[in-house]
């Protein structure tokens, strides 16, 4: 075992350890707002990374997808616990769902890549060409997304109905979800791609921020508090996607990065 490999894997370690040790702290205090909105943004970091290792990791899929199922299922079960929502099942499912259906959508996505035409893959960086650029955001793309999120608002302003709580959790499902995908698969592009990483994360970390703005847009919170909501919602799309960043860029100082082509893993 070499030295390098050492330093990766030692990098690897703390930074788990860093993970967990933040989460109990952050957990212990979840009935503090601060500690809250620290604690639900470090939730979406690490599912996404769970995501992201699901659809990309290096071991064989048949062993990563039910380990994706088993650590999505726990860190739910750990969400639901900490917000205390064992006691009302529409609460808790849709704590489960806001948790596990990002993780499992992205994983889906990533697998599609890595499987399809595009071979999307992670190398270490004495295997990776100059011009094999894994992941790519086009203005297409951006317009794409932009417009199914425009639509979705569209509908769900028109179609929105206090009396159905169902409607309303579907409703927060269906803006939240996306606006989490988006966030993670261009933090993932930005830590990771071939290049420096300065430029893109300059763009999407504030770019995170502003997209935290869209769930709010369809709670019922009281006028007063209608602001306090929107800047909360935005601190933690914008932490979410700096802790994803911080701990993707430790992957690409062991040497990873996102690139597409043969694939030498199934």
């Amino acid at each position: 075992m070499s030295a390098n490999q050492i330093s990766s894997k030692t990098k690897i370690g703390l930074l788990v350890a860093a993970h967990f040790a933040a989460g109990v702290s952050l957990a212990s205090a979840v009935q503090a707002d601060i500690a809250r909105v620290g604690w639900l943004a470090l939730v979406l970091a690490d599912a996404g990374l769970m995501g992201i290792w699901g659809g990309l990791g290096t071991t064989r899929i048949a062993w990563r997808v039910p380990m994706v199922f088993a650590m999505t299922s726990a860190l739910s079960a750990i969400c639901i616990t900490a917000m205390r929502a064992w006691d009302n099942a529409g609460r808790a499912t849709v704590t489960f769902v806001l948790v596990a259906l990002p993780t499992a959508l992205i994983c889906g996505v990533l697998c599609r890549l890595r499987l399809g035409r595009r071979r999307l893959r992670f190398a270490r960086l004495s295997n990776v060409s100059p011009t094999c650029e894994g992941f790519q955001f086009s203005i297409r793309h951006l317009f794409l997304a932009t417009t199914a999120v425009a639509i979705i608002l569209a509908i769900g302003r028109e179609m929105r109905t206090d009396s159905i709580s169902v409607w309303a959790a579907t409703l927060a499902v269906a803006t939240f979800t996306p606006c989490v995908i988006m966030v993670e698969l261009a933090t993932l592009w930005a830590a990771l791609g071939i290049g420096r990483p300065a430029l893109r994360l300059a763009a999407v970390l504030p770019t995170a921020f502003v997209v935290g703005l869209i769930p709010p847009f369809y709670t019922e919170e009281p006028v007063r508090s209608k602001l306090a909501t929107f800047v909360i919602f935005s601190v933690i799309f914008g932490l979410q996607a700096t802790i994803l960043a911080i701990s993707l860029l430790v992957f690409r100082s062991c040497g990873w990065r996102l690139v597409s082509g043969d694939r030498s893993t199934p």
